[in-house]
């Protein structure tokens, strides 16, 4: 596809979602250029950092008189050793519970009770962790469970007790009153997200709360909130097999290195995280230097910056924590993993491949599409509906996170058990088409097409905006980067998809993982 109508009909779909950023002179243009392009978005946006490392980025956009805020902090599950897993989306769930401000009648005395409901929580952990142990004698556990039993209704009283200084969910009501719409968060492996929309002249409000929440967080009903994502955990994974297949991938491709959990955590630790281990990992890593601020809509760069250096400068500077915890070790062979399970079929493949920053991530994006995207990609074409194998197929690059080196991985339905290792053969059937043939320049045109729409729709909205420019500037250390985004993309050629597949798409760099059902061994 020539470079001049790929980048004409980029600017037409821009026009057309966020028409504020052009005027009428550059809708009738045909000689667009990419870097015409990029001044038009660097004319409505700037980027600031604080004296603590915090970046805010402040785009103009639209007429309405709101802001979408976003506040993305790059810690997500990946962060946590393994003996931790599930602490970053417990934090997720715990900063909502009020600061020393918000959520408290009186914290000078609301503190005493969280000190001891910590040092009895903590203990009741201990104790239960050294139940566990099969060398007790019979002497030993009963005494040790009389003790437990003691702390457990002194613990019980005490969080009950602290519940008349409790106002819960006060943050939640103070942006309701001020006119809130999707006030959310979210917790993937690379980042913690906090979001947004306010009419304007409610930024000092989000302001200050946001700020509070990482100044002086209070862990108020840590027990409670525990247990509430422990009975998470059981809906979303445990009473269903396909989320613990997915786990079992995880755990088969990554091993012990950082995408190797869940974000949510393991059943066997999640009602193991301590308080004090929480409240560590936040002050080590949810740092200033980690966080990155987009505000996006009808908005002045130089008043709403002065006004938010004015909260978010409080954020004290802290030394950057190591990370990964533990680096991934190159795969030497396949691996596969099966998991029994009364279940429908399941099958997921995948091949381990290089972080968003490697060059070779845009080119897995076409592959992603050439592979699944719509009734005529050549594995839901062959998979589903010519040779009914599967009720659907769907690839995904990036998997389960873009910050380290991850997967690109094959999900699909099978309809039976026994043809596993024919769909396995069709997949790898159709990859070496690729590998020896490459796409044809209609699948290319089509499919950078198709991977376009979906960028561009995901900047359709203020909200939109807000997400991808503090994700690329968290993963990318660029917002920038967000544009170059199309240049790389209509730059993927055929030969580009061959040479990604005759490099990564290998037997030894496999791993394919599923259900078989316990009557089918």
């Amino acid at each position: 596809m020539k470079k001049k109508y790929f980048l004409k009909l980029f600017l037409t779909l821009l026009i057309f979602i966020n028409g504020s950023l052009f005027s009428s002179d550059d809708k009738t243009e045909s000689n667009i250029d990419i870097n015409k392009l990029k001044i038009k978005f660097s004319e409505n946006i700037q980027k600031y950092t604080l004296k603590n490392g915090l970046r805010i980025i402040l785009m103009k956009n639209g007429f309405t008189p709101t802001i979408s805020a976003y506040l993305k902090v790059g810690i997500g599950s990946s962060n946590e050793p393994f003996d931790q897993a599930g602490t970053a989306h417990f934090l997720e769930h715990l900063l909502f519970k009020g600061t020393d401000i918000l959520g408290t009648t009186n914290y000078e005395k609301e503190k005493y009770y969280l000190k001891q409901i910590e040092i009895d929580g903590e203990r009741i952990d201990k104790l239960n962790k050294i139940l566990n142990d099969p060398l007790l004698t019979d002497e030993e556990i009963k005494t040790i469970s009389k003790e437990l039993e003691t702390i457990k209704r002194r613990h019980k009283f005490i969080k009950k007790a602290s519940q008349k200084f409790i106002l819960s969910e006060e943050d939640s009501k103070a942006y309701s009153l001020a006119g809130e719409v999707g006030y959310n968060a979210y917790t993937s492996m690379d980042v913690t997200n906090y979001q947004i929309k306010l009419p304007k002249n409610r930024l000092e409000l989000w302001a200050w709360i946001e700020s509070r929440r990482f100044i002086k967080p209070v862990f108020r009903e840590f027990y409670s909130e525990r247990d509430v994502i422990l009975e998470e955990r059981k809906m979303r994974y445990d009473s269903k097999p396909n989320s613990l297949l997915y786990e079992l991938f995880l755990k088969t491709a990554f091993g012990m290195s950082p995408y190797g959990k869940p974000v949510i955590g393991f059943k066997s630790n999640i009602n193991r995280l301590k308080m004090s281990e929480t409240m560590k990992f936040f002050e080590d890593n949810y740092i200033p230097s980690r966080m990155v601020i987009a505000i996006v809509g009808d908005i002045e760069f130089e008043p709403v910056y002065e006004l938010l250096k004015k909260y978010f400068e409080k954020i004290p500077r802290k030394e950057e924590p190591e990370f990964p915890p533990i680096e991934f070790e190159k795969q030497l062979g396949k691996k596969t993993a099966v998991l029994t399970a009364e279940n429908t079929p399941y099958l997921i493949t995948g091949w381990h491949k290089p972080d968003i920053n490697h060059a070779d991530d845009i080119v897995f994006e076409v592959l992603e599409k050439l592979l699944t995207d719509g009734q005529t990609s050549r594995l839901t074409k062959r998979l589903v509906l010519d040779e009914k194998l599967a009720s659907y197929v769907s690839a995904y690059n990036g998997n389960p996170g873009k910050k380290l080196a991850n997967n690109f991985t094959i999900f699909t339905g099978p309809y039976l058990e026994s043809s596993y290792d024919k769909i396995q053969e069709i997949i790898k059937d159709e990859i070496k088409k690729l590998a020896d043939e490459g796409p044809t320049e209609k699948e290319l045109e089509k499919i950078k097409n198709n991977v376009l729409a979906d960028f561009i729709h995901s900047l359709a909205s203020n909200s939109g905006l807000a997400d991808s420019l503090t994700y690329y500037e968290l993963l990318m250390n660029d917002y920038n980067k967000i544009f170059y985004f199309i240049e790389n993309l209509q730059n993927v050629n055929k030969e580009d998809i061959q040479r990604i597949i005759k490099e990564y798409i290998t037997e030894k760099n496999n791993t394919t993982v599923y259900i078989q059902n316990p009557q089918n061994n």
